[in-house]
């Protein structure tokens, strides 16, 4: 038993060398840094590639990115200020963006830096992680009588009573196996919850824009979206070209371009131009809804602002 033992520790100490050695593109030594009182947590990864998607399928083509939770921008976090050190990170993105690629490539990058190997990035810096928390994907467990939401929450629910401060959770899509208000309401507790309570590493990637708009303001969450380029952005979504940058940058996509996954699936044409019309209908719904509740807002305030009240009406007659 203890032949075989060492015989395995040998041939994985040998595989991380062998990898450090013969890795595609720049690879690093990670620095762990000793996590300071009351300081937040922190990873940052410059140039980062996924470690099996560039070996296996890209290559030298593979795009890096960089990714900085918990830190400010700037190399010396010192100084920065409460929102640039934010813990949480909202992705979104086009459709097929990339945004699953990016979550999964930084939990492998951190179980490799805490492994001891070099890892596929121009630079790795992180505080110790304790656990990682993956809720990624959809599946259910059909034999056992749990759907594909209940499966979500209930792995939701392991991360949210076992997460310290010191973990990395990894949640995708949140809330999509139930009603769209339901599923952003619930989406919207969980990341309060994990950013402003537990305040772990936290990516969390959604298709609620609405949800976005929530935490666009909030000092604890911080925004961030895989780029792409629209070509012919027209009425007719079916003639749209979506060219995906699979650059991880700030801020919020505006779109989660879904009709351009429906026209690359083959759905036809008529279809998507009939979606399409119903999408801007529900869209005209949300902002109607939206301005007047600006409107209420203004009209309830210690100071009635009439050229506001007439800029937001203005808004709602030209819809």
């Amino acid at each position: 038993m203890e032949f075989q033992r060492a015989s395995a520790e040998w041939d994985v100490l040998i595989s991380l060398a062998h990898y450090s050695q013969g890795g595609d593109g720049p690879m690093c030594r990670p620095v762990v840094c000793l996590p300071e009182e009351d300081a937040c947590s922190f990873l940052e990864l410059r140039g980062s590639r996924h470690p099996c998607v560039s070996k296996t399928f890209f290559g030298d083509d593979f795009i890096p990115n960089d990714l900085v939770v918990g830190r400010g921008e700037s190399e010396d976090a010192e100084g920065s200020d409460g929102a640039a050190q934010a813990s949480c990170m909202l992705v979104t993105g086009p459709n097929m963006g990339g945004k699953s690629t990016l979550m999964r490539q930084a939990g492998l990058l951190v179980i490799m830096a805490q492994l001891g190997c070099y890892v596929p990035a121009e630079s790795c810096k992180l505080t110790p992680v304790d656990r990682v928390f993956t809720r990624l994907g959809a599946s259910d467990r059909i034999m056992s009588g749990e759907s594909t939401f209940f499966v979500e929450l209930s792995e939701t629910s392991s991360i949210l009573q076992h997460a310290t401060q010191h973990s990395l959770v990894l949640l995708d899509e949140l809330g999509r196996g139930t009603a769209t208000y339901d599923g952003t309401a619930i989406a919207s507790a969980v990341v309060k919850e994990l950013a402003e309570n537990i305040r772990c590493r936290t990516l969390f990637s959604t298709h609620y824009h609405s949800l976005v708009e929530d935490f666009s303001h909030s000092s604890a969450v911080r925004l961030g979206h895989m780029a792409c380029m629209v070509e012919n952005e027209c009425e007719d979504p079916s003639q749209e070209t979506i060219t995906f940058l699979y650059k991880f940058i700030k801020g919020a996509c505006p779109k989660s371009y879904g009709f351009n996954a429906a026209r690359l699936a083959d759905i036809p044409e008529e279809i998507i131009q009939k979606g399409h019309q119903k999408a801007k209908e529900f869209e005209k719904t949300t902002s109607c809804l939206r301005l007047f509740k600006a409107v209420c807002c203004l009209v309830g305030g210690p100071q009635t602002d009439v050229h506001a009240i007439q800029a937001v009406l203005k808004k709602i007659a030209e819809m």
